[in-house]
This record gives structure tokens, C-alpha cells and sequence, in this order.
């Protein structure tokens, strides 16, 4: 009996409490409605956002980018398709972009070739370097024309760089069926007539100066004839053997080699001078071989 008395005070003051609460809040709710109704809130709410914005912001993006990645997982195989597609499309344009690259490679070649027939009269046929050689330490390269394009052994070899003129790289040396070996104008064993263009000129021969630490030298010129740096050197078209199993060199007269940079020897015995070339035969990969000149 009295058991259930207790009970029934516990209750009804857990009634009387419920009732305190609901009470409570519903008067703090129309507190807040009447403050909020004044704009006495407003810093409570700007605060409020300010310190959640953040956390709504990375659940935005969460919840973007698990739907996404539920897309891509739908459309996978869609995906796959469009990867293959957009690869092979740009395998053929690397491909157009080569053959265009390779086409204006022929075009400046054969722009090229034309304007040195018409500004020197050569017959020429141009050629690829395909690789250099070495003859018992000799400056050669390997050129891909050889006897069933016309080459023979002395013609010379021409070469462009930059915006040189076209200028002497070298004779050929040996002939083969499609290619052939050229003896480059730094080679010790290289030697043809040369002058220089002034008014007066000097003339002299051209030697390869590699293996002693220079590049070409202007030797045999007369001890009083005038020579000075900056002198352009061309080819004298007078030519002698260049080894003894090897004709004169078929080296045509005004063909460009180099400048003068300075003065070696001034004795009563001639004199001497380092020259540069034009061209430097180490670097050069398209040359033309002088096989004769147009007549006139």
C-alpha cells in the first residue's frame, strides 16, 4: 500500500516537472521569436554562421563528391570508350603534325637547293648526314648519295648554318653505291687552292687544322701580299691531291669556306692565318654535293 502511495508522488512530480520544461521552453521560444522579430539576434546568428559555414561547406562538397564518384562508377564503361576515342584522335594528329613538320623540313630543303643554283650556277644533289666516321682519326662523315646519284670521289660538299652563306664542309673521299665518305675541311689531310676576296687578293691553300687544336688554316700566301683578320676566303678552283690514293678534288672557284681571325706567321718565308669556317662540318646534317656547274 504504501509502496503504491510512493509511486503516485513520483509521478505526479515527474508531471508537475514535464510541465515546468514545456513551460520553460515555450516562453524561451517566444523570447527568442520576440528578440529575433527586433533584430536583436542578428550578431548571434552571423556568429552562428560564420563558426558552421565551414562545416556545411566540406558536407556540400562531400556530398557532391560522393555523387560523382557514384556517376563515374555508373558511366565506367563510358568512360573506358571515350579515353580510347580521345587517344586515338591524338595519335593521328601527332602523326599529321609530323608529316607537316617533315613536309616544310623538304620544302625549306628544296627553297634552299634553289637558291644556291641561282645565286652560284652549281648543279648540286642533296644529301642527308648519316652519320659521322673515323678513318684512323681522319674528320669524316658518311652522307646518304652515293655513285647511283652521280657522286664521285673530289667533288665538294656544301653546307648551311643559320644564316650562312652556303659554304666548303669537305671533298668526297670515297664513293659507295647510296652513300658515300666525306673528308671534312678540319681533317689534317684536307688541302685545296683558296684566296681571299679583296681587291688584291691573297692567295694561298686551305688546310685542316683539327688534330693540332685549330679548325682550318690559310697557309702559302705570298709574304707581300695583304691579309688581315675579316677576310673572306673563298675556294681558288686550283686544287692538288688530297691523299695519294685520291684524284684532285673537284672544287669549283668561289666557293665560300671563312673568315680570317687572326695572323699565324709574317715572315720572309709567306705567311699564315687561322680561319674560321662558315659551317661548321661537325654540326652540319643537309649538305649538297657540287656535281658540276649549269651552263650558261
Amino acid at each position: 500500500m504504501r509502496s503504491s502511495i510512493a509511486s503516485s508522488k513520483q509521478s505526479r512530480a515527474l508531471n508537475r516537472r514535464s510541465l515546468a520544461l514545456a513551460a520553460g521552453i515555450l516562453i524561451l521560444a517566444m523570447l527568442l521569436l520576440l528578440l529575433d522579430m527586433r533584430g536583436l539576434l542578428m550578431p548571434v546568428k552571423g556568429t552562428a554562421q560564420a563558426v558552421l559555414q565551414p562545416t556545411e561547406q566540406h558536407l556540400t562538397q562531400s556530398r557532391v563528391g560522393l555523387g560523382q564518384f557514384f556517376h563515374d562508377l555508373l558511366h565506367i564503361g563510358s568512360l573506358r570508350q571515350q579515353n580510347a576515342d580521345l587517344q586515338a584522335q591524338l595519335a593521328v594528329a601527332q602523326a599529321k603534325l609530323i608529316q607537316l613538320e617533315t613536309n616544310q623540313a623538304r620544302t625549306d630543303a628544296l627553297e634552299r637547293e634553289l637558291g644556291i643554283r641561282q645565286a652560284y650556277g652549281w648543279v648540286t644533289v642533296p644529301a642527308h648526314v648519316v652519320q659521322g666516321t673515323a678513318d684512323n682519326g681522319r674528320r669524316m662523315i658518311r652522307i646518304g648519295k652515293g655513285r647511283v646519284d652521280g657522286v664521285t670521289i673530289g667533288m665538294a660538299v656544301i653546307g648551311k648554318e643559320g644564316g650562312s652563306p652556303p659554304a666548303l664542309v669537305g671533298t668526297v673521299d670515297r664513293v659507295y653505291a647510296q652513300t658515300a665518305d666525306v673528308l671534312l675541311i678540319t681533317d689534317g689531310a684536307f688541302s685545296i687552292g683558296a684566296r681571299t676576296t679583296a681587291v688584291t687578293p691573297a692567295m694561298g691553300l686551305i688546310v685542316g687544322q683539327w688534330q693540332a687544336g685549330s679548325r682550318t688554316r690559310l697557309d702559302d700566301v705570298d709574304r707581300d701580299a695583304v691579309l688581315v683578320p675579316e677576310d673572306v676566303v673563298i675556294s681558288a678552283g686550283l686544287s692538288k691531291p688530297i691523299a695519294s690514293d685520291t684524284p684532285l678534288a673537284q672544287v669549283p672557284a668561289g666557293v665560300p669556306i671563312g673568315t680570317v681571325t687572326k695572323l699565324l706567321k709574317a715572315d720572309n718565308q709567306g705567311k699564315s692565318a687561322e680561319v674560321q669556317p662558315f659551317v661548321d662540318p661537325d654540326r652540319v646534317r643537309d649538305v649538297w654535293v657540287i656535281t658540276g656547274e649549269q651552263t650558261k
